[in-house]
C-alpha cells in the first residue's frame, strides 16, 4: 500500500510543480466547496493545530495508561514525521504555491490524515478476529469522512487547493505505514507477549 500512495504523491506533485496559481480542476473545486466564513471557521476545527496537539496527547495517554509504548510512539512520529518530512522536503522540493506559500502537499491535511491514519490502524489490529474487517471498514469510513470535512473546509476557504489536500491524504497515510513498520522491526517487545499476522500489527497492538 506505501508504494502506490508514494505513486501518487509523486505524480501530483510532478503534474503541480513549480505552479503559482490553480489549474482547471483546482478552480473547479473552489467553485464548488466555496463557503462562507461563518461556516468555513467550525468546519477547520479539525485541522487546527491545537487540536491536533490534543488528540495526539490523548492517544499517547491512552496508551502509556495502558502500556502500549510502540502505540504512544507511533503517535508521536508518525504525525511529526509526516509533517516534518512534508514541510521541509515535499514543499520545496515540488514549489508548488497558493498566494505566495508553499501549498504542496498541505500541511495541516497531511497531520490530520498521519493522526487518522494511526487511530485508524489501532482498531484495526486490536479488533476481534471475526469483527476486524467491519472494524477496519467503520474506522476508515469514518476517519476519511473527517478528513473531507476538513478538506472541504480549507478549499472553501481558498487556504489549498484540492490537489495539496488529495496529496497529503496519500502521503500521511504513507508515512504512519512506514514509520509502524520500522518500530516494529527495530523494538523489542514489551508488555505485551501477544502477536500479530499483519503488517506493522505489533505496534498497533
Amino acid at each position: 500500500m506505501v508504494v502506490p500512495c508514494l505513486i501518487v504523491v509523486g505524480a501530483l506533485g510532478a503534474e503541480v510543480a513549480g505552479n503559482t496559481d490553480a489549474g482547471p480542476v483546482d478552480q473547479v473545486a473552489f467553485d464548488v466547496f466555496w463557503l462562507r466564513r461563518d461556516i468555513v471557521t467550525p468546519l477547520t476545527v479539525s485541522t487546527n493545530p491545537a487540536v491536533m496537539i490534543a488528540v495526539i496527547t490523548l492517544v499517547v495517554g491512552i496508551a502509556l495508561w495502558h502500556r502500549r509504548p510502540r502505540i504512544a510512539l507511533l503517535a508521536v512520529l508518525g504525525p511529526v514525521l509526516a509533517a516534518g518530512l512534508n514541510t521541509w522536503l515535499l514543499k520545496p522540493f515540488f514549489a508548488r504555491t497558493h498566494d505566495g506559500y508553499l501549498a504542496y502537499p498541505s500541511g495541516h491535511t497531511t497531520t490530520l490524515v498521519s493522526i487518522l491514519a494511526v487511530i485508524t490502524l489501532v482498531v484495526a489490529a486490536n479488533a476481534a478476529p471475526g469483527r476486524r474487517l467491519k472494524a477496519t471498514l467503520g474506522a476508515g469510513a469514518t476517519a476519511l469522512g473527517l478528513v473531507g470535512i476538513g478538506a472541504w473546509a480549507i478549499i472553501g476557504a481558498k487556504y489549498h487547493y484540492l490537489s495539496d489536500t488529495l496529496g497529503s491524504l496519500f502521503w500521511g497515510v504513507a508515512v504512519v505505514i512506514i514509520v509502524a513498520a520500522v518500530i516494529d522491526a527495530v523494538a523489542k517487545p514489551v508488555g505485551d507477549p501477544r502477536t500479530v499476522p499483519a503488517a506493522s500489527g505489533n505496534t498497533a497492538r
